[in-house]
């Protein structure tokens, strides 16, 4: 090839990341390549941000990229980016990081095969690796430019970035464990926050599936990060789809109609089941429909019965801290084995203004000498006893300790809900209540099921507890 066709490929590739995909592709992936509309799209997208850190201005957001499995995310974002952007900028230096150390140093890896190859050499010779800074998850060019790979939880000390990327820093298999949540949502937060050569400069770039509302996802959009856009490309065309404008991009309602057909769709559904075809394909943390608890199996009225007795059952925290679990109170009635859920609500208050708020709840929602209150007997639950005890006149049932988990309980309760005997009075807290019991047990909170449960188990018969 002549020089200047070199030149001028090179002057190309430098301009347009899309167009250095579409070259180095082969690279390392040997299947042949499907360019669907979503992978220029998402070229650009990069591309934007990498151009600003060159610049060294100010970032216009950090990105969030929600996609299926199987769409290229891994080899535009993680392995061949990196290796674009020293064609951009050869001074840049990059952090990656994924769930594990292995999958971080196989994508590492993979980017410095594309900076061996022939063809970047030939195109881009002025970018050296440096032989003395050449591992698997470090090395450096000798202009400046370094590229490291680390893994959830993992340090990076000493470590700067112009540009920080995080791929699927959650297992699929472990995202139902809250330490396993908590571990990546504090690495986003505390360490690689403080890995930026310049905080207003270095954006980070978080590429996942849903697996949670509680994931990176879900723990940034709570945030309510600034300077944050997020892209979302569920592989089935949905409300979910964000920028709204894409979806008119999505054809047959698909993401890609050849890699993630009916069919190939169809055959996920009965790998992962529902739960997790919903998060790795729809981009939802659990079925639309509902997991355990299906939407439409709760139904609605206007009605409140007359001559009932309105019992109450209270999943107590002492906090005001939106992060953390909230208290729950629910009243219910039950009558002729059918159950009518007048309010639910999950409130944050300290200690005494829960106590006055109790009070005020069960009166508003029919409170008689004939009700009770129960209670989960857990530590703040026995000092909540205690202290309604000493100052209202409430009439409490402390709740036995549940003896099996919580998926277990809700399974136990779910037939009575499937059966239609569960109705829910109409009101504002309608819409709040029904996605955390359907998105169970992937919801941030379940405080709300904890008390569902509590009701529809017509909690046993305890110690009656009558306040003076």
């Amino acid at each position: 090839m002549r020089a200047s066709s070199l030149k001028a490929q090179a002057e190309l590739c430098r301009r347009h990341f899309y167009e250095f995909v579409r070259l180095f592709w082969p690279i390392i992936i040997p299947e042949k390549p499907i360019y669907n509309w979503h992978i220029p799209y998402l070229c650009a997208e990069l591309q934007t941000l990498a151009e600003q850190a060159s610049e060294r201005l100010s970032k216009h957001h950090d990105i969030i990229i929600n996609i299926p499995p199987g769409t290229t995310k891994s080899t535009l974002c993680t392995l061949l980016f990196p290796a674009w952007c020293w064609t951009l900028d050869p001074t840049l230096r990059i952090i990656t990081g994924s769930y594990s150390g292995e999958l971080a140093t196989e994508h590492s890896v993979k980017t410095r095969d594309v900076l061996r190859s022939d063809l970047y050499k030939k195109l881009f010779p002025e970018i050296e690796l440096k032989t003395d800074q050449n591992s698997k998850t470090y090395y450096e060019n000798t202009m400046g430019g370094s590229r490291m790979a680390t893994s959830v939880g993992g340090t990076v000390t000493g470590k700067h970035a112009h540009i920080i990327i995080v791929d699927d820093p959650l297992n699929p298999k472990m995202a139902a464990s809250e330490t396993e949540r908590k571990t990546a949502n504090d690495w986003l937060d505390k360490t690689l926050s403080t890995r930026k050569v310049d905080k207003a400069i270095t954006p980070t770039i978080l590429i996942m599936q849903r697996l949670h509302e509680d994931d990176c996802t879900g723990h940034w959009l709570a945030k309510q990060k600034q300077k944050l856009k997020h892209i979302c490309l569920p592989a089935e065309l949905s409300s979910l789809v964000k920028p709204h404008s894409l979806r008119l991009k999505y054809k047959q309602g698909l993401l890609d109609k050849e890699r993630l057909n009916r069919s190939v769709l169809q055959e996920a559904k009965v790998d992962l089941g529902s739960y997790g075809y919903a998060g790795q394909f729809e981009q939802s943390p659990a079925p639309e429909e509902g997991g355990l608890l299906k939407k439409n199996w709760f139904k609605l009225t206007n009605t409140v019965p007359d001559n009932v007795t309105w019992n109450f059952c209270i999943d107590p925290a002492y906090t005001a801290s939106d992060y953390n679990d909230a208290t729950a109170l629910l009243a219910y009635s039950v009558q002729n084995n059918q159950w009518v859920i007048r309010e639910v609500e999950a409130v944050r208050m300290e200690f005494p203004e829960l106590l006055k708020y109790i009070v005020t709840f069960c009166k508003k929602n029919g409170y008689s000498s004939s009700s009770r209150i129960y209670i989960e007997p857990k530590a703040s639950g026995k000092s909540l006893v205690q202290a309604l005890k000493r100052e209202t006149t409430l009439n409490v049932l402390e709740d036995k300790s549940p003896v099996t988990d919580k998926v277990a309980r809700v399974q136990n309760i779910s037939a009575i809900v499937e059966a239609g005997r569960v109705e829910l009075l109409q009101g504002t807290w309608n819409d709040d209540f029904l996605k955390e019991v359907c998105h169970f047990p992937n919801a941030k909170h379940d405080d709300r099921v904890d008390c569902l449960v509590m009701a529809l188990q017509k909690a046993p018969k305890g110690r009656r507890v009558i306040m003076k």
